[in-house]
């Protein structure tokens, strides 16, 4: 299998993706009567090149779960892998187009390249540190890890604006 790049991997389309993962299915967990606890619709993928895995359970069927699986992997490939800086030149993707993903590993980047200083990522970026602590707000994971990194390096955690 060929090593691919984090850029490399985000760029991939589903199919693309899920014949890099191995993927397991399994009966949901919690409440949801006797479809849930009878049926293997639960899905985990787990990526083969980076060890990174996602879960997903919410729904009856087994194809839209593997469909949601899928889009945590890829937050979890940008949450957790780092390149190089680059410059981000198009404005920031709506939070339902596929490239809003590929916009938080860029902006990881930055903000790891930077110490986690969000002063420092947003004039890297050109933009005001209030307009990206808005952006990074709009995904609980990608708050929560910010803020999980500020804490380990010492600074103070994000407020929701």
């Amino acid at each position: 299998m060929q090593i691919l790049t984090r850029t490399q991997l985000l760029a991939l389309d589903e199919q693309q993706l899920l014949a890099q993962c191995r993927c397991e299915a399994s009966r949901g967990t919690g409440p949801g009567g006797q479809k849930r606890n009878k049926t293997s619709s639960a899905i985990q993928v787990t990526h083969l090149q980076t060890g990174l895995s996602a879960y997903d359970d919410q729904e009856r069927s087994q194809q839209i779960n593997k469909h949601h699986a899928l889009q945590k992997l890829r937050l979890a490939i940008a949450l957790n892998l780092r390149e190089p800086p680059i410059l981000w030149t198009a404005p920031i993707p709506s939070i339902k187009n596929d490239a809003y993903i590929q916009w938080i590993a860029v902006l990881l980047d930055h903000l790891n390249e930077h110490n986690f200083s969000v002063a420092e990522t947003a004039a890297a970026l050109g933009m005001s540190t209030s307009k990206l602590v808005k952006e990074m707000s709009k995904t609980t994971a990608l708050w929560q890890h910010v803020n999980s990194e500020r804490t380990a390096r010492g600074f103070s955690q994000l407020k929701m604006p």
